[in-house]
């Protein structure tokens, strides 16, 4: 099982936004069947940015967040 990751924790880079992004895709199985392909886009999203080098923000949560936010600007702005 892996480790757990946190703001206490200490941060394993591009780890985190795979895991945070693993774990969204199973909480996918769990929402209706018209929503799945939409928890599963969010899930693909996050790890759009896990190659990127977000050392300025320590939560795992707000990197996967910033990571979801600007995906989801770039496709509103027609960038998809």
């Amino acid at each position: 099982m892996p480790e757990p990751s946190g703001p206490s924790m200490p941060r394993k880079g591009r780890r985190d936004l795979h895991e945070t992004a693993d774990r969204w895709l199973r909480a996918a199985r769990a929402v209706p069947a018209a929503d799945k392909p939409h928890a599963e886009h969010l899930a693909e999203m996050i790890r759009a940015h896990a190659t990127d080098r977000l050392s300025a923000i320590d939560d795992p949560l707000e990197a996967a967040m910033f990571s979801l936010l600007v995906e989801l600007v770039k496709e509103q702005q027609g960038g998809k």
